[in-house]
Formats: structure tokens, sequence, C-alpha cells
């Protein structure tokens, strides 16, 4: 016979991060002897930013765009959150519209010369680099305000592309080592794709540890499971349930309360948004050989 804990929400632990959830026995302690315990269920929101100013400090890179006869930097800076290449693209989009860095042709669309996106085929990421005209195309219009409007600093007086410089941690998420890309100023298209494999989330596994638990085989030792995303998209519900129960010894002793921490593969804290979480522990006393 086994009994159920049933860690919800309510028993987080306000330290800005929803990953700890502590459980305080009724009669103030339990006297473990010859226990184990094994995760039955955990459900939770995929509720992890993949880009987090504070957590990763990978949200900041820079665009350096070709104006008059110089170039001006473009510093972006993403909201923390979760972005996949097209929400990237659609955020530099956005802030080159802002500084009036694009051109509109005569269908009306914007044009930009900077675009990055997903390279499936070759799982990286990439960057297409086009070069800025040094004249208005026939039948184009200029923005009505920055730098490429009629009274901004002006289209190039030479036809470069424009540059990304890519720092450390934000380099990570594209796949790309820290520089400028190009190197040096060019004239004729550039595309780029990862050197290194992208890892656009920083967290491939979820490591669940627990107080009771002192494991000599694992380190840490009180790692109790560990899960991922299951493919989860952000905002869908992860329901972790174990084909077969994997029971652990509990060190005998009196514990006041159960902890258990949700930490990622490099041992760092998790940052969830959202608190809604249920996390069933199974206790059961050790089975006696005959």
């Amino acid at each position: 016979m086994s009994s159920i804990i049933n860690l919800t929400g309510k028993y987080i632990v306000q330290n800005g991060y929803n990953n700890v959830l502590r459980y305080e026995f009724p009669n103030s302690s339990v006297n473990f002897k010859d226990t184990e315990i094994a995760i039955s269920n955990i459900q939770m929101y995929n509720s992890q930013f993949n880009i987090h100013a504070n957590q990763y400090n990978n949200n900041k890179f820079t665009i350096e765009m070709p104006t008059g006869a110089t170039t001006t930097l473009i510093n972006i800076t993403l909201n923390d959150g979760y972005y996949s290449y097209t929400d990237i693209n659609k955020y530099i989009m956005l802030q080159l519209i802002a500084s009036g860095a694009y051109l509109i042709d005569n269908n009306n669309n914007n044009v930009f010369y900077i675009q990055l996106s997903a390279n499936q085929t070759y799982y990286a990421a990439q960057i297409d680099l086009s070069p800025v005209p040094t004249a208005l195309p026939v039948g184009w219009t200029r923005p009505t305000t920055g730098f490429y409007s009629a009274g901004g600093s002006g289209l190039p007086s030479t036809s470069y592309v424009p540059r990304i410089i890519v720092p450390q941690s934000f380099n990570n998420i594209i796949g790309f080592s820290t520089g400028t890309f190009p190197a040096s100023a060019q004239t004729t298209s550039q595309t780029f794709i990862s050197t290194i494999t992208p890892q656009i989330n920083p967290v491939s596994n979820y490591i669940v540890r627990c107080n009771l638990i002192n494991n000599p085989f694992s380190t840490p030792p009180d790692v109790i499971t560990s899960f991922t995303s299951q493919g989860t998209s952000i905002g869908q519900v992860i329901d972790v349930q174990p084909n077969e129960y994997a029971w652990l010894a509990v060190a005998d002793g009196v514990r006041p309360y159960i902890e258990v921490i949700i930490v990622d593969q490099n041992e760092r804290f998790v940052k969830f948004q959202d608190p809604s979480i249920n996390i069933q522990i199974l206790v059961r006393q050790k089975e006696t050989k005959k």
C-alpha cells in the first residue's frame, strides 16, 4: 500500500521563481523509517521563457545599419518572453520600422535588409543580409521618419549590407560564435548559418529535487526524477506520467516537511511564469524480503 502526497500551487514558496514547493506535515513532523517515495504524476503549464534578461542575460544584440557615409548602431533589447526565430525576426522588423531603417516598395510592402529564420535542413538559424541601395528605387518611397526618411541621415553612399553584432549568451540562442557578421563591410548579399548547435531554449531538461532523498549514485544526490517539456508549446499543459514508478529510499530520520525544487540541466533555478502546478508523490514502506 502507498499513500499520496499532493503538492499543488498553494504550497509554492514565494521566491519569484514558482519552482519550489514545500509541504509541511500536519503533525509538525514525520519519522521516516524504511520508507520509499516515487513521483506518480506532474502536471504544469509550459511557462518558462527562453529569453530573459535576469535569468539568462540573453536578450540583447545589435544591428549596424549603413546610413549616409557612415553606419548607425541599432541596439535590440528583447522583452522577456518565449520567442521563436520568427518572433525574434518580427521584433527586429519593429525596431527597424521605429528607426526608419527600411524602405517601402511600389506594392506598399516594407522592405528590410536583414532577416533571421530557422533552417530546418541544417538544424540551424540563418541570417540573410542584403545590400541597402544608395538611391531610392523607381516607384519606392521612404519612411516618414528615421534614418532613411527625407529628413534623416539618408541612404548609404555605398551599397553595404547591414551587420549583426552577436554578444555572449544571445549567441547560444542562434548558434553563432560571438562577433560581428560579416566581419567587414560587404556590398553583396550575405548568408550565415549556425556554426554551433543553436539552443533556442536554454533549458533542455527539468530536474526535480527532493529533500527526502540522498542517493549516493546521483549528482546532486537529491534528484527524484527529471522530465522535458514533452514537445508542448508555451501555454500548453505538460503532463508527466511515468510508465513505471522509480522508487527511491528515504533516508531514515525525522522531517518537518517535504520540499521539491525544480532546476534545469545546469542546476539553475527554473523560473516558471505560471504557478499552477500539481506534483503527486507516492509514499510506501519498503517491501521486506522473505
